[in-house]
Protein backbone atom coordinates (compact mmCIF):
# COMPACT_ATOMS: atom_id res chain seq x y z
CA UNK A 1 0.00 0.00 0.00
CA UNK A 2 1.38 3.39 -0.99
CA UNK A 3 2.27 5.75 1.84
CA UNK A 4 1.91 9.50 1.23
CA UNK A 5 4.12 11.89 3.22
CA UNK A 6 3.94 15.68 2.90
CA UNK A 7 6.70 18.07 3.95
CA UNK A 8 5.06 21.41 4.60
CA UNK A 9 5.20 24.72 6.41
CA UNK A 10 3.49 27.96 5.42
CA UNK A 11 6.72 29.77 6.31
CA UNK A 12 9.46 29.72 3.67
CA UNK A 13 13.16 29.16 4.23
CA UNK A 14 12.80 26.33 6.74
CA UNK A 15 14.46 23.57 4.67
CA UNK A 16 11.42 21.77 3.23
CA UNK A 17 13.02 20.81 -0.07
CA UNK A 18 16.30 19.70 1.49
CA UNK A 19 14.47 17.54 4.02
CA UNK A 20 12.19 16.10 1.31
CA UNK A 21 15.22 14.99 -0.71
CA UNK A 22 17.05 13.69 2.36
CA UNK A 23 14.04 11.60 3.35
CA UNK A 24 13.72 10.29 -0.22
CA UNK A 25 17.36 9.18 -0.25
CA UNK A 26 17.03 7.64 3.21
CA UNK A 27 13.80 5.77 2.43
CA UNK A 28 15.40 4.29 -0.69
CA UNK A 29 18.76 3.51 0.92
CA UNK A 30 17.75 2.47 4.42
CA UNK A 31 14.18 1.33 3.83
CA UNK A 32 14.78 -0.13 0.36
CA UNK A 33 11.59 1.51 -0.88
CA UNK A 34 10.53 2.64 -4.32
CA UNK A 35 10.18 6.37 -3.67
CA UNK A 36 8.53 9.09 -5.74
CA UNK A 37 9.16 12.73 -4.91
CA UNK A 38 6.44 15.11 -6.15
CA UNK A 39 7.79 18.64 -6.44
CA UNK A 40 4.85 20.99 -5.77
CA UNK A 41 6.96 24.10 -5.18
CA UNK A 42 7.34 26.56 -8.08
CA UNK A 43 10.92 27.23 -6.94
CA UNK A 44 11.63 23.62 -8.02
CA UNK A 45 14.49 23.25 -5.54
CA UNK A 46 13.85 19.55 -4.90
CA UNK A 47 13.95 18.87 -8.66
CA UNK A 48 17.23 20.76 -9.04
CA UNK A 49 18.71 18.87 -6.08
CA UNK A 50 17.80 15.51 -7.59
CA UNK A 51 18.54 15.93 -11.31
CA UNK A 52 20.33 19.24 -11.83
CA UNK A 53 19.36 22.19 -13.98
CA UNK A 54 19.94 20.66 -17.40
CA UNK A 55 17.71 17.61 -16.86
CA UNK A 56 15.03 19.74 -15.22
CA UNK A 57 15.01 22.19 -18.15
CA UNK A 58 14.78 19.25 -20.58
CA UNK A 59 11.73 17.89 -18.75
CA UNK A 60 10.17 21.38 -18.76
CA UNK A 61 10.71 21.84 -22.49
CA UNK A 62 9.25 18.38 -23.15
CA UNK A 63 6.11 19.16 -21.15
CA UNK A 64 6.88 16.49 -18.56
CA UNK A 65 6.38 18.35 -15.28
CA UNK A 66 3.74 18.28 -12.58
CA UNK A 67 2.09 21.36 -14.11
CA UNK A 68 1.83 19.56 -17.45
CA UNK A 69 0.44 16.46 -15.75
CA UNK A 70 -2.35 18.42 -14.06
CA UNK A 71 -3.14 20.30 -17.27
CA UNK A 72 -3.01 17.28 -19.58
CA UNK A 73 -4.99 14.89 -17.37
CA UNK A 74 -7.41 17.10 -15.46
CA UNK A 75 -10.46 15.97 -17.43
CA UNK A 76 -9.17 12.78 -19.04
CA UNK A 77 -9.40 9.15 -18.03
CA UNK A 78 -6.35 7.54 -16.47
CA UNK A 79 -3.55 6.86 -18.92
CA UNK A 80 0.10 5.89 -18.77
CA UNK A 81 1.95 8.51 -16.72
CA UNK A 82 5.46 7.14 -17.25
CA UNK A 83 6.44 10.03 -19.54
CA UNK A 84 6.22 12.43 -16.60
CA UNK A 85 8.51 10.39 -14.33
CA UNK A 86 12.27 10.76 -14.12
CA UNK A 87 13.38 7.38 -12.79
CA UNK A 88 16.36 6.26 -10.74
CA UNK A 89 17.63 9.77 -10.14
CA UNK A 90 19.65 11.60 -7.49
CA UNK A 91 23.38 11.67 -6.92
CA UNK A 92 23.37 8.79 -4.41
CA UNK A 93 24.48 5.48 -5.89
CA UNK A 94 22.30 2.38 -5.55
CA UNK A 95 23.82 -1.03 -5.95
CA UNK A 96 22.56 -3.44 -8.55
CA UNK A 97 20.68 -5.49 -5.99
CA UNK A 98 19.93 -2.58 -3.71
CA UNK A 99 16.15 -2.61 -3.99
CA UNK A 100 15.29 1.02 -3.31
CA UNK A 101 15.12 3.74 -5.94
CA UNK A 102 14.17 7.42 -6.12
CA UNK A 103 11.99 8.83 -8.92
CA UNK A 104 10.78 12.37 -9.52
CA UNK A 105 7.69 14.13 -10.80
CA UNK A 106 9.49 17.38 -11.68
CA UNK A 107 8.35 20.73 -10.43
CA UNK A 108 7.35 23.62 -12.67
CA UNK A 109 7.48 27.40 -12.42
CA UNK A 110 4.16 27.35 -14.29
CA UNK A 111 2.26 25.40 -11.65
CA UNK A 112 0.52 28.42 -10.10
CA UNK A 113 -0.56 29.66 -13.55
CA UNK A 114 -1.91 26.21 -14.46
CA UNK A 115 -3.91 26.05 -11.24
CA UNK A 116 -5.43 29.45 -11.97
CA UNK A 117 -6.29 28.37 -15.52
CA UNK A 118 -7.98 25.22 -14.26
CA UNK A 119 -10.00 27.24 -11.76
CA UNK A 120 -11.16 29.68 -14.46
CA UNK A 121 -11.97 26.82 -16.83
CA UNK A 122 -14.11 25.03 -14.22
CA UNK A 123 -15.81 28.27 -13.22
CA UNK A 124 -16.84 28.94 -16.82
CA UNK A 125 -18.38 25.49 -17.19
CA UNK A 126 -20.47 25.38 -14.05
CA UNK A 127 -22.71 27.84 -12.25
CA UNK A 128 -21.12 27.33 -8.87
CA UNK A 129 -19.86 29.55 -6.07
CA UNK A 130 -16.12 30.22 -6.22
CA UNK A 131 -15.57 28.24 -3.00
CA UNK A 132 -17.31 25.21 -4.50
CA UNK A 133 -15.19 25.44 -7.65
CA UNK A 134 -12.03 25.68 -5.52
CA UNK A 135 -13.03 22.55 -3.60
CA UNK A 136 -13.68 20.74 -6.87
CA UNK A 137 -10.29 21.69 -8.38
CA UNK A 138 -8.51 20.77 -5.16
CA UNK A 139 -10.32 17.41 -5.00
CA UNK A 140 -9.48 16.56 -8.60
CA UNK A 141 -5.80 17.38 -8.00
CA UNK A 142 -5.83 15.15 -4.94
CA UNK A 143 -7.20 12.24 -6.99
CA UNK A 144 -4.63 12.82 -9.75
CA UNK A 145 -1.78 12.88 -7.24
CA UNK A 146 -3.02 9.71 -5.56
CA UNK A 147 -3.41 7.93 -8.89
CA UNK A 148 0.07 8.97 -10.00
CA UNK A 149 1.71 7.65 -6.85
CA UNK A 150 0.08 4.24 -6.64
CA UNK A 151 2.99 2.44 -8.36
CA UNK A 152 5.40 3.45 -5.57
CA UNK A 153 5.92 2.37 -1.96
CA UNK A 154 6.30 5.94 -0.76
CA UNK A 155 5.35 9.33 -2.18
CA UNK A 156 7.00 12.39 -0.66
CA UNK A 157 5.27 15.67 -1.53
CA UNK A 158 7.46 18.78 -1.24
CA UNK A 159 4.90 21.54 -0.60
CA UNK A 160 5.24 25.27 -1.29
CA UNK A 161 4.85 27.84 1.50
CA UNK A 162 1.56 29.22 0.13
CA UNK A 163 -1.95 27.81 0.00
CA UNK A 164 -2.16 26.67 -3.60
CA UNK A 165 -4.72 24.08 -4.66
CA UNK A 166 -1.91 21.54 -5.05
CA UNK A 167 -0.51 22.26 -1.57
CA UNK A 168 -3.93 21.88 0.05
CA UNK A 169 -4.57 18.71 -1.93
CA UNK A 170 -1.26 17.30 -0.69
CA UNK A 171 -2.20 18.03 2.93
CA UNK A 172 -5.53 16.30 2.40
CA UNK A 173 -3.86 13.29 0.79
CA UNK A 174 -0.99 12.86 3.24
CA UNK A 175 -1.01 10.02 5.73
CA UNK A 176 1.44 12.11 7.74
CA UNK A 177 2.96 15.59 7.47
CA UNK A 178 6.46 16.59 8.54
CA UNK A 179 6.62 20.29 9.42
CA UNK A 180 10.22 21.60 9.47
CA UNK A 181 10.83 24.85 11.31
CA UNK A 182 13.65 27.12 12.38
CA UNK A 183 13.96 27.76 16.13
CA UNK A 184 12.75 31.39 16.15
CA UNK A 185 9.76 33.11 17.65
CA UNK A 186 7.97 33.41 14.31
CA UNK A 187 7.76 29.60 14.30
CA UNK A 188 5.00 29.53 16.92
CA UNK A 189 2.59 31.32 14.60
CA UNK A 190 3.67 29.35 11.53
CA UNK A 191 3.24 26.01 13.30
CA UNK A 192 -0.18 27.02 14.62
CA UNK A 193 -1.38 27.95 11.13
CA UNK A 194 -0.19 24.85 9.31
CA UNK A 195 -1.34 22.58 12.14
CA UNK A 196 -4.90 23.89 11.91
CA UNK A 197 -4.88 23.30 8.16
CA UNK A 198 -3.61 19.76 8.54
CA UNK A 199 -6.09 18.87 11.29
CA UNK A 200 -8.94 20.71 9.51
CA UNK A 201 -9.86 22.91 12.48
CA UNK A 202 -10.44 26.66 12.68
CA UNK A 203 -9.27 27.65 16.15
CA UNK A 204 -6.42 26.98 18.53
CA UNK A 205 -8.89 25.61 21.05
CA UNK A 206 -10.10 23.01 18.57
CA UNK A 207 -6.50 22.05 17.79
CA UNK A 208 -5.64 21.73 21.47
CA UNK A 209 -8.52 19.28 21.93
CA UNK A 210 -6.82 16.75 19.59
CA UNK A 211 -4.36 14.51 21.48
CA UNK A 212 -0.82 14.52 20.08
CA UNK A 213 -1.03 10.82 19.27
CA UNK A 214 -4.02 11.42 17.00
CA UNK A 215 -2.58 14.31 15.02
CA UNK A 216 -1.44 13.81 11.43
CA UNK A 217 1.69 15.91 11.74
CA UNK A 218 4.97 16.12 13.60
CA UNK A 219 7.33 19.08 13.75
CA UNK A 220 11.03 18.87 12.93
CA UNK A 221 13.43 21.39 14.52
CA UNK A 222 15.95 22.39 11.85
CA UNK A 223 19.10 24.54 11.69
CA UNK A 224 19.76 24.12 15.41
CA UNK A 225 22.80 25.78 16.94
CA UNK A 226 22.39 24.28 20.40
CA UNK A 227 22.10 27.39 22.55
CA UNK A 228 19.91 27.93 25.59
CA UNK A 229 17.41 30.18 23.85
CA UNK A 230 16.68 27.42 21.35
CA UNK A 231 16.09 24.87 24.09
CA UNK A 232 13.65 27.17 25.86
CA UNK A 233 11.74 27.79 22.63
CA UNK A 234 11.56 24.09 21.82
CA UNK A 235 10.24 23.32 25.30
CA UNK A 236 7.54 25.95 24.78
CA UNK A 237 6.57 24.66 21.32
CA UNK A 238 6.44 21.09 22.63
CA UNK A 239 3.53 22.09 24.86
CA UNK A 240 1.35 22.82 21.81
CA UNK A 241 2.68 20.60 19.02
CA UNK A 242 4.12 17.08 18.62
CA UNK A 243 7.86 17.56 18.10
CA UNK A 244 10.10 14.87 16.70
CA UNK A 245 12.87 13.78 19.05
CA UNK A 246 15.26 13.98 16.12
CA UNK A 247 16.66 17.44 15.42
CA UNK A 248 18.84 18.66 12.57
CA UNK A 249 21.81 20.84 13.49
CA UNK A 250 23.20 23.58 11.27
CA UNK A 251 25.85 21.46 9.49
CA UNK A 252 27.84 22.29 6.38
CA UNK A 253 27.22 18.73 5.16
CA UNK A 254 23.46 19.35 5.13
CA UNK A 255 23.92 22.67 3.33
CA UNK A 256 26.15 20.98 0.72
CA UNK A 257 23.53 18.27 0.16
CA UNK A 258 21.51 20.93 -1.63
CA UNK A 259 24.03 20.87 -4.51
CA UNK A 260 23.45 18.24 -7.20
CA UNK A 261 26.47 16.44 -8.57
CA UNK A 262 26.47 14.23 -11.66
CA UNK A 263 28.92 11.90 -9.91
CA UNK A 264 27.16 9.15 -7.97
CA UNK A 265 28.28 8.71 -4.39
CA UNK A 266 27.44 6.65 -1.32
CA UNK A 267 25.17 7.90 1.45
CA UNK A 268 28.29 8.29 3.61
CA UNK A 269 29.93 10.47 0.98
CA UNK A 270 26.78 12.48 0.32
CA UNK A 271 25.82 13.27 3.90
CA UNK A 272 29.07 12.79 5.88
CA UNK A 273 28.55 13.80 9.53
CA UNK A 274 24.86 14.45 8.88
CA UNK A 275 24.19 10.77 8.11
CA UNK A 276 23.60 9.75 11.74
CA UNK A 277 21.00 12.51 12.05
CA UNK A 278 19.37 11.40 8.79
CA UNK A 279 19.22 7.78 9.96
CA UNK A 280 17.50 8.86 13.17
CA UNK A 281 15.10 11.08 11.21
CA UNK A 282 14.23 8.24 8.82
CA UNK A 283 13.57 5.79 11.64
CA UNK A 284 11.44 8.21 13.62
CA UNK A 285 9.43 9.72 10.74
CA UNK A 286 8.47 6.42 9.19
CA UNK A 287 7.88 4.80 12.55
CA UNK A 288 5.46 7.61 13.44
CA UNK A 289 3.81 7.53 10.03
CA UNK A 290 3.32 3.77 10.09
CA UNK A 291 1.80 3.86 13.57
CA UNK A 292 -0.53 6.65 12.46
CA UNK A 293 -1.59 4.68 9.37
CA UNK A 294 -2.34 1.56 11.42
CA UNK A 295 -4.49 3.47 13.88
CA UNK A 296 -6.47 5.29 11.16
Amino acid sequence: MTQFLAVSNRKGGVGKSTISVMLAHAAASLGKRQVLLMDLDTQCNASLMLVGGEAWEKASRAGHTIADYFSDRFEKVAEDESAYVLKNIGDVSHGRFFGGRVSLLPGSQRLEDIQSELFVMQSSKREMHADAVAIQVRGRMKRLMKHFGMDFDLVIMDCPPGLSFAALAALDLADHVVVPFRPDFVSQFALDRVAMLIERVETGEQLASIPFGQRRYSCLPNYLKGDGAERMLLEQLALDHPLLKTTLPALDSIARAFDWDETKKSMEQKYADALSHLRALHDEVFGVAQLRAKSA
